[in-house]
This record gives C-alpha cells, structure tokens and sequence, in this order.
C-alpha cells in the first residue's frame, strides 16, 4: 500500500518547547499549592520527560493532580488548561531564539513535492499552537496545512487523537506515517496500527529504535525514498540492492 500521509505530533517534531509547557505547568502547580518539578535537576526534568512529555494536557493535568491527592473536576480542569495556556503565551513572548525543530522547513518541502497529506497534531491547546506558528512562522507547514483541514488539538475532546486526524485525512493507518519524538507520542500512533518515524530530539536514539518502526536523529536523515519503497513493498531498498534497512525497532 502506496504511503500517502504524515502525521507530524508536535512535540520534538515541530516544535522543541518542552521547556515552555513545563514552566507553564510549573506556573499553575504553584498558584493551587502543589509541589512544582524543579526546573534544576535533571533527574526530575528527566521523570517529567518519560511520564508526562508528549502526552495531551488533559490527561497529563489530571495526572499531575491526582499524583498529589487532588481530584478535579471538568469544570476545575478546563480552568487549570486555560490558564496554562496562558502562562505558556507569556513565555512563547520571551523567547529569543526560534524553536522550530532543525530541518523541519526542508522536510516539508519534500513532502509537498511527494505531494503527501499531512496531519498537524498538538495535545496542546489550539491557542497555544497558533500562538507559536505566529510567533515562529514557517512558509512551508502554512501551506501544508492550510486553513488547518487536518489538524488536531487538545480539544477534540477524543483521547484517541490520531485516530481523529487519520478520518479528517481520509487515510487508514497503513497509509500514513507519524514522526514522533515522545514516547507517549509513540505508543498513541502504534496503538492505532500507524507506522511511527522518531526523532531523536529528546531521546537518544538507541532509544527510540526499541519503540518505533524506524529512528532517525533528524530530519537531514529520512531517506524518503526508501519509506515510500517499504510502504509499496514491504521492503526498505530495491530488490537488486543489498538490503540495509533503516534503524528499526
């Protein structure tokens, strides 16, 4: 089955903000008397990016909450997103350098010449999202996604998001590929059947290689060509070339 889509999830794929989303956390843990992670050790910016880094705000709120006997109610949970989306507005303003992942703006050129759908999907809250496209923009994923047909975000108010954007795409999982950098990201596309690509933006890459079909450490190393090959015909080099397949998991 020829490929026909991508599914770009937005954490260490399009955007490397991980540090933003955090302080936001941070910001609103401190207003309701919870304990804040510390910013300063990396063993709990590290425990932060194994549970919570890439999972959907809603669920990782919660999550947060009830890990320090708090229970929430929708009403009191849409409050707490609202104002994390706030806090994460505030410091997307200060930021000085871009946070577009490497390689990300020529990656979308090629997948515009390979004329591919592509899905943009954000456990994040859509004010959050344009907040960044504003203040980062980028030509290429503009077009790509234009007026934003197949997007989705924090509020589908689905908790199976890929399988959300796969309908507004119009694919099935065998004809689309996701480009994840989280492990939460990993397992939401594989629980769907959806063949997964990481990037090593967060995680080293012999990481990845145990979670996901295929890890690369940045864009500059897709090879496109050998993706659409596996996907026609099961194999990833021609059949008159020695097979060397990609870092598989």
């Amino acid at each position: 089955m020829a490929l026909q889509g991508v599914i770009l999830t937005w954490s260490g794929v399009v955007a490397d903000d991980e540090e933003l989303h955090l302080y936001a956390i941070n910001q609103v843990l401190l207003e309701e008397n919870l304990r804040p992670w510390d910013l300063g050790s990396p063993a709990q910016k590290e425990l932060y990016r194994l549970h919570h880094l890439g999972q959907p705000d809603r669920e990782s709120l919660l999550a947060l909450w009830q890990a320090q006997g708090r229970v929430l109610s929708p009403r009191q949970q849409e409050g707490l997103l609202q104002r994390k989306a706030l806090y994460y507005r505030q410091a997307l303003q200060e930021q000085k350098g871009s946070l577009l992942v490497p390689g990300l703006a020529e990656a979308l050129e090629k997948l515009e010449q390979l004329r591919l759908k592509v899905g943009l999907l954000s456990g994040h809250a859509a004010i959050e999202v344009e907040a960044f496209l504003e203040r980062f923009p980028c030509p290429a994923l503009a077009r790509l996604t234009q007026n934003f047909r197949y997007r989705v975000t924090g509020e589908a108010g689905d908790p199976q998001l890929h399988r959300l954007l796969l309908e507004r795409m119009g694919l099935s999982p065998q004809e689309c590929l996701s480009f994840e950098a989280t492990y939460a990201g990993i397992q939401a596309a594989r629980s769907q059947g959806i063949p997964v690509l990481a990037l090593a933006t967060f995680f080293p890459l012999h990481m990845l290689q145990r979670r996901a079909d295929w890890a690369v450490d940045g864009y500059p190393h897709v090879e496109w060509e050998r993706l659409q090959t596996w996907f026609a015909t099961g194999q990833d080099r021609p059949a008159d070339l020695p097979t060397k397949p990609l870092a598989k998991g």
